[in-house]
């Protein structure tokens, strides 16, 4: 993945970054989508499968909500 590029990222490069943030990531059923948790808090995130730009902008945000500044979350994606 390019740095600092969220055009291109896919589920498994979010799913590897959360857990290396330190969130909870749990699949529930058959389907492809993927819960992210927030240990401290409980709040809870979706990952869906099929990613776009927007869509990877508003996890982005979202982990900046948790508490998580910019490089730290592009250090994870790396």
């Amino acid at each position: 993945m390019p740095s600092e590029s969220l055009s291109d990222v896919k589920q498994r490069d979010w799913i590897r970054a959360c857990r290396k943030l330190g969130l909870v990531v749990t699949s529930h059923g058959k389907g492809s989508h993927m819960l992210v948790e927030h240990p401290h808090n409980g709040t809870k995130y979706t990952l869906q499968y099929d990613l776009n730009r927007i869509i990877n902008i508003k996890i982005f945000n979202k982990l900046k909500q948790w508490g998580f500044d910019e490089k730290m979350i592009f250090d994870a994606l790396q």
